[in-house]
């Protein structure tokens, strides 16, 4: 059988010899045109995400080599199909079965990744601001990571929390460095013995001692409660979230203010509990 079917598929190829390298020369110069094309827009690509980052540069290139990879694997696989179709092979069903198969596995990745490149170019946010995350997520953070799947986020006592940039993304997120001033706030327990109005100019001083509080004659102390374990305190202060939040303030200003009450023999309550038997 064989040897039947090998002088048919040579007489087809010396029969159809012009048209099939007139085919074979066309899928050629289609692959290098689109394989130029595809690296001219891979440079375009990495050129803007880096110009357009305000990230660390190392970072940035990251981000832009790995956009840049992804760019040319897309277009890679269009060529080869491209060709395959240009020879004679009918490609549509292979195109169809790879955008199903992509689709359905790697939609969340697409998306994560489309935001990632997204939040790395926008001018608008950037590392260490400080920002308030609106709907769900409801909180004021401060961003500590951008890549190019999730974004961590940091609170004033450390904990961190990790969220893809798909949510990210359809979060609505108020931004604090523009703003020229922003209040924030200290709250502190102490025992109902000690004179309230010296703890109250010792939490002003110490609040005040921070060289990014701003409009320090604002700065106020008030009494928020008291219970048996001792007097619920609240201070306000403002500055300027463009320099520091006031998160990380009110965190730089705790060890503060217990040296100082340290000093003058005020101990910070803690609650108890009495077991009688």
């Amino acid at each position: 059988m064989i040897n039947k079917i090998t002088p048919e598929i040579i007489k087809n190829l010396t029969q159809n010899r012009g048209s099939i390298l007139g085919k074979a020369a066309l899928a050629i110069g289609v692959f290098l045109v689109i394989y130029f094309i595809s690296n001219y827009i891979v440079q375009r690509v990495r050129k803007r995400i880096i110009d357009n980052s305000l990230q660390t540069e190392w970072y940035t290139e990251k981000i832009a080599k790995l956009s840049g990879n992804i760019v040319r694997v897309f277009f890679l696989v269009f060529n080869i199909l491209a060709v395959f179709q240009i020879i004679g092979f009918d490609t549509a069903l292979i195109m169809w079965g790879i955008s199903l198969s992509i689709g359905f596995a790697m939609q969340t990745t697409i998306e994560n990744m489309v935001a990632g490149v997204m939040f790395i170019t926008n001018k608008k946010i950037k590392l260490w601001d400080f920002v308030e995350f609106l709907g769900s997520i409801n909180t004021k953070w401060t961003i500590e990571e951008i890549n190019i799947k999730y974004t961590i986020i940091r609170s004033f006592d450390k904990r961190r929390l990790i969220i893809p940039n798909s949510i990210m993304a359809s979060t609505p997120i108020k931004t604090f460095k523009t703003e020229p001033l922003m209040r924030g706030e200290f709250t502190i327990k102490v025992p109902r013995h000690v004179d309230i109005e010296q703890v109250k100019q010792l939490l002003n001083d110490a609040i005040n001692a921070n060289k990014y509080v701003v409009q320090k004659e604002y700065t106020n102390t008030i009494i928020t409660g008291f219970d048996s374990f001792g007097i619920g305190l609240k201070s306000f202060f403002y500055s300027s979230p463009a320099k520091k939040s006031p998160a990380i303030i009110a965190r730089d200003i705790k060890p503060i203010v217990l040296e100082a009450f340290k000093k003058y023999g005020i101990s910070i309550p803690f609650n108890h509990m009495t077991i009688t038997t």
